[in-house]
Parts: structure tokens; C-alpha cells; sequence
């Protein structure tokens, strides 16, 4: 876009702002409109507004603002939050931490730019909203307001629920707080259905927290041949969403517990510390020196612009915290529970688990659910989404890869940590491998909104001109392509896109990707994803082109040659090599193997293990 080098007035827009408004100025010589992500640019894009990507004045080394987001993002360690913030012994703060950090990388980000552009202009009028607006008044005295269009929305504000018809992908959202009562109601109902006299909470169990019952089918089966009771606790997911996952949980030993209901009279005899954990919280964020310097950059203190998220995001919600945490400690309460299985200590529900677990001595063990960037540059990264054992007991990992991580680069005790393999693959198979439909499957993984790379519009718009370029690619060798997006949430609407440009080609936003694994002639990944050791299993070659950088080395998976690594421009002649070249694919599929020879044991055993590994330790 055509750039204006002497304006009069400069207009900040993110997603918040009003479009609307915008359009006012869209049309005078001497304004200059600058927006601040993805969302913005787009709408501005759309309604034909000619204006500049903030992206153009980030000068700043994007790893050192990575690393400020980090160290900002354990806010909640200071003594001023641990001493006075929690409840139960529950650091409330904490709880937020993988939330927040959404937040708090914008703010750097913005910060820096907005830095260099007043910096740039000097002595022009300035128009901002939202945190735009609270950055620009830390560099100059006098800066117009802009009404806002939207309320500030976090990342699990809303449940996206979706489908797929033929090759239509139908998607609604629905608000959290519906979602939970929704799902309370349908697991009392299936709780009447699956009543189990051999299994109740009288008995010693197992709680199993937040897992994806039908991947972990073989584990939820194991517990019967161990007669080991399990307990179900998952408020972000169902432990039942389909027929398969209702006979899981019928023929194994568990029984789902999320449907009770806090008594009120318990809710009613917390509610004056609730309200004096509130009062302290907005006294230490308005006035606490302490937070005020921890929250400074180059000297400036960003507190005045955090703090009204932190306000939003916990002060406003502090009675759903507390009622998440008074649930937990009532199944503790009603239960005879004796260990604990987590796949990650980053979520909500997994902290609050944990933490009531350690108060009781109650064993946690924290199974490895992916594969892991296993590089030393990857360390904040990893650190950050707790991929590291920090407040379980044991970690349970797939092989020896797994473990030398965990020991040489998280620094984690040895003896803490537990080769037994992955139960969340013992179901693939090769059963349908004879019967391929010879399409070729891109498994995409969307941008990382924790990382500043993540959410640059121009890695953003490469990104998406990228996938296109696939479809491209795949299209002049007269292959099928079907698409699968990460299930996770995303930035970008590449489905619409894709399908506005590549009409015949099948994107599936929903539902597992093993069958589509099973039946494709070769995997594409656009980065570092689990689906490359799946489709490794499934005896598929693997093609990873990282579309973004993240400044995270490479780990095991590349440096083994496990999987072609390639750029772009190399895509098509290595496809052309893979489907006509039977002896480059078997040595692919060869690499492949050996791979998975260090990163897994017990390939067969792996839920047998960990289930004689839990009832030794209980009955110790």
C-alpha cells in the first residue's frame, strides 16, 4: 500500500475498533491509518481503506520481545500475588497463565511499534482505542479516543462446535457458560444410563482429568483387566460426544463425575473471602510498586494497560473460579481417590486438580500427550505450555527421545521420569492400508497466537498465500487433496479461501485424523505437528514445510531425517519423487521407522504397564 510520508494525523486500529468510525478518516489526505493485527487489516482490506501493517515499524529483535512475554506471562510467582491472591492454597493468578499470555504478547508487540511510529511522527494527533489507546498515552500527554466496536474476548470465552456434511464444514459457536450447563445436563442423563454397581465412589480410583476419551481408548479399556475404578473430570471436555466414546466408557471402569453441582450453602460460606480477595486484588493492582516495576519496559511501566484485561479476565470472573475450585474439592471431598493422571499442567482444570492433589499427598502422573520440540531454543516455549514435569509426580514418556529432553534440557531428575510408552496410539493399525484412495493429506498447524511470529500479518498473509500455493501444486499433478485443520482455534478462515479457489478439493475441520492418515498416499505437514510420528506408525512418508518461523531449532524429528524438510519450491518434485519413485518412498518410510524406534517403547504395552505401574503404587 502506498505509503504517506507527511501526515497530520495517525489512526492506531485493531479488532476492537469500529470500522465505522475509520470510515470517517478513510477519506482525508493527511490521515495516515496503521492497523495493529490480522483481524483489522482485514476488514480494512475489505472495505477498500487504504492503510499500513504496524508490522512495517517493528524494529525490535521479535526474541527478545519473545522472551519479555515470557517472563511477563509468570506474574503470578511475585510474593505480592502468592501471599494474597488464592484460595484453598490455589494461586488464582496462575490459574490464567496460558489466557493471559494472548494478551500480554499483543501488548509487547504493540508497544514496540507504537514506540517507533510516535517516535517516527512527532507532533501529530494521534486516535486510538482499547489498549491501543492506554499504549499511545504512555508516549505522548494528548491522544483522541475512538469508540470501540467489540467487547475484549478471550480464548475460552466461547466452544466452537462443528461438523462436517458431504464437504460442507458447519460451524457455530455457543458462550462457555452455556456449554457447561449443556454438558452437565446430557452426563446426568448418561450417568443414570451407565449406572455401575462394581464401580462407585466409595471405591478407590483413578482420576483421569480432561482426556480425549476415544484416543486414549485402549488405556479407558485396559482399567477392567486391572479392576481399577476410574473417575472422569473434565469441564472442557466430554468424556461422551458420540456412540464409539459412550462404549468406551461403558466397558471400562470409569464413571463420569463433572454433572455435580456446587451446593449453594458452600458457594454462600465462601463469599466473604471471595469479596476480600477481590478488594485486595484491585488494591494491588491500582497501587503495588512491586507489580508496577515487574510490568516495565525500558523503564515505562505497562501496568495501566495490563491491568484492565487482568480485570476482565479474573477480577470479573472470580465467582467462576471459585466455583471451579469448591467442584474439585468437593469430588476430592466425596471420593476415595488415589492418584491422579493429567496429560498437561497448563489448563485450568488440571492446576486446580493438581494443587488439591499435592494438599492431599495423592500421586500425579503427567503423560507426555505429544511430541515435543526438543530443541534448547524451544526451552521458554516449553516451559510455558508445561511440557516439562513441574507440579506432577512422575512423567510418563514415550521412549528414551522423550526422556533425555525432559532430563538434559528441562532439567528434570531422572529417576522422575518413566519410559512406558504412549497409550494414545496403541489403536492405529494397517488394517486399511491395502485399500489407499491415493489423495495426498495436508495436515495444517495454524499460527501460534503465544508467539509473536505467530500473529505478524505478513507471516500470516505468507502463510495462507502458502497454502494455496499447495493446493496449486497439487492441482497441476492431477492429485486429490484433502485437507485437515489443526482442531485447535484459529486466526485465519483458510477454509473459506480454499474453497473459493479450489472448489473440488475436501477441507475437514472436525474429527480424527488417523482414517484419513490410513488411506492417503503421502502425509504433508505445514510444520512441527504429532501427525508426523502418527502418520510414521501408519507406514506413511512424511513430507514438513514450516510456513512460519518460530526460532525453535530444529528437534530430533528433523535432525534424524525422519521426514523430508523441505521449502516450498521444493514441494512439487518431491511429491512427483514419492508417488514414482517406489524406492525413495520406502527409504522414507524406512527413516521413518527408525525414528519411531527411539521415541517409542512398549508399543503394545504401553497401557498395560502404566495401569500395573498406578495399582502398585496405590497399594503401596
Amino acid at each position: 500500500m502506498e505509503k504517506m510520508n507527511n501526515p497530520k494525523k495517525i489512526i492506531f486500529v485493531d479488532n476492537l475498533t469500529s470500522i465505522n468510525e475509520i470510515q470517517t478518516f478513510s477519506n482525508q489526505s493527511d490521515v495516515k491509518i496503521i492497523s495493529f493485527d490480522y483481524a483489522s487489516h482485514i476488514k480494512l482490506t475489505e472495505k477498500n481503506i487504504q492503510h499500513e501493517i504496524s508490522e512495517i515499524y517493528l524494529t525490535q529483535d521479535t526474541k527478545k520481545l519473545q522472551k519479555q512475554c515470557f517472563e511477563f506471562s509468570n506474574w503470578y510467582d511475585l510474593d505480592v500475588i502468592k501471599k494474597n491472591i488464592s484460595f484453598l492454597n490455589i494461586n488464582i493468578s496462575k490459574l490464567y497463565s496460558d489466557q493471559l499470555i494472548h494478551v500480554i504478547i499483543k501488548i509487547i508487540k504493540n508497544f514496540s511499534e507504537i514506540k517507533v511510529i510516535i517516535k517516527k511522527f512527532p507532533n501529530l494527533k494521534y486516535f486510538a482505542s482499547g489498549d491501543l489507546l492506554l499504549i499511545g498515552k504512555l508516549w505522548i500527554k494528548s491522544i483522541n479516543e475512538i469508540p470501540n466496536s467489540q467487547k475484549v474476548k478471550f480464548y475460552f470465552d466461547s466452544i466452537e462446535i462443528g461438523t462436517n456434511m458431504g464437504q460442507k464444514n458447519i460451524k457455530f459457536s455457543i458462550p462457555n457458560s452455556y456449554y457447561k450447563k449443556i454438558k452437565n445436563i446430557s452426563e446426568k442423563v448418561l450417568e443414570l444410563t451407565l449406572q455401575n454397581k462394581n464401580n462407585n465412589l466409595s471405591k478407590k480410583s483413578t482420576l483421569i482429568v480432561e482426556f480425549d476419551t476415544k484416543k486414549y481408548k485402549k488405556f479407558f479399556l485396559e482399567s477392567k483387566n486391572h479392576k481399577k475404578n476410574i473417575l472422569y473430570y473434565g469441564r472442557r471436555r466430554p468424556g461422551i460426544w458420540d456412540l464409539e466414546s459412550f462404549k468406551i466408557i461403558k466397558n471400562s471402569q470409569c464413571k463420569i463425575i463433572t454433572s455435580n453441582i456446587i451446593n449453594n450453602d458452600i458457594f454462600e460460606k465462601n463469599k466473604k473471602n471471595i469479596s476480600e480477595i477481590r478488594e485486595k486484588f484491585l488494591q494491588i493492582l491500582d497501587s503495588d510498586t512491586e507489580l508496577n516495576d515487574f510490568f516495565s519496559i525500558e523503564n515505562i511501566s505497562i501496568m495501566s494497560v495490563i491491568s484492565p484485561t487482568i480485570k476482565i479476565l479474573i477480577i470479573d470472573r472470580l465467582d467462576e473460579i471459585v466455583s471451579e475450585i469448591l467442584l474439585a474439592k468437593q469430588m476430592f471431598d466425596e471420593s476415595i481417590i488415589d492418584s491422579v493422571v493429567v496429560l498437561s499442567e497448563i489448563g485450568m482444570t488440571e492446576q486446580i486438580i493438581i494443587q488439591l492433589a499435592n494438599q492431599k499427598k495423592i500421586p500425579i502422573l503427567h503423560l507426555q500427550e505429544g511430541l515435543h520440540v526438543d530443541t534448547q531454543e524451544a526451552y521458554e516455549h516449553s516451559k510455558h505450555q508445561t511440557i516439562f514435569l513441574e507440579s506432577a509426580n512422575k512423567y510418563i514418556a514415550w521412549g528414551k527421545l522423550s526422556k533425555d529432553f525432559q532430563v538434559k534440557i528441562g532439567k528434570i531428575p531422572a529417576e522422575n521420569i518413566i519410559e512406558f510408552g504412549s497409550p494414545r496410539f496403541s489403536e492405529l493399525n494397517l488394517s486399511n492400508n491395502e485399500n489407499n484412495e491415493e489423495f495426498i493429506l495436508l495436515a495444517t498447524m495454524p499460527p501460534q497466537i503465544e508467539q509473536i511470529n505467530g500473529i505478524d500479518v505478513r507471516n500470516l498473509e505468507k502463510y495462507l498465500k502458502d497454502i494455496l500455493k499447495i493446493c496449486e501444486i497439487v492441482s497441476i499433478q492431477k492429485k486429490k487433496l484433502v485437507i485437515k485443520l489443526h482442531p485447535t482455534s484459529d486466526i485465519l478462515n483458510i477454509s473459506k479461501t480454499i474453497q473459493e479457489k479450489f472448489p473440488d478439493i475436501v477441507v475437514i475441520e472436525k474429527g480424527d485424523i488417523s482414517p484419513l492418515i490410513e488411506k492417503c498416499s503421502v502425509v504433508i505437514v505445514t510444520g512441527f505437528s504429532t501427525v508426523i510420528v502418527q502418520a510414521q506408525i501408519l507406514q506413511k512418508p512424511v513430507i514438513s514445510i514450516p510456513l512460519i518461523d518460530y526460532n525453535w531449532g530444529k528437534p530430533s524429528v528433523y535432525t534424524e531425517n525422519s521426514c523430508l524438510l523441505i521449502e516450498l519450491q521444493q514441494l512439487s518434485t518431491n511429491l512427483k519423487k514419492i508417488h514414482d519413485d517406489q524406492l525413495f518412498r520406502n527409504e522414507l518410510i524406512v527413516n521413518g521407522n527408525k525414528f519411531l524406534n527411539n521415541c517409542f517403547v512398549n508399543k503394545d504395552k504401553s497401557s498395560e504397564l502404566i495401569w500395573n505401574y498406578i495399582k502398585n503404587l496405590t497399594s503401596n
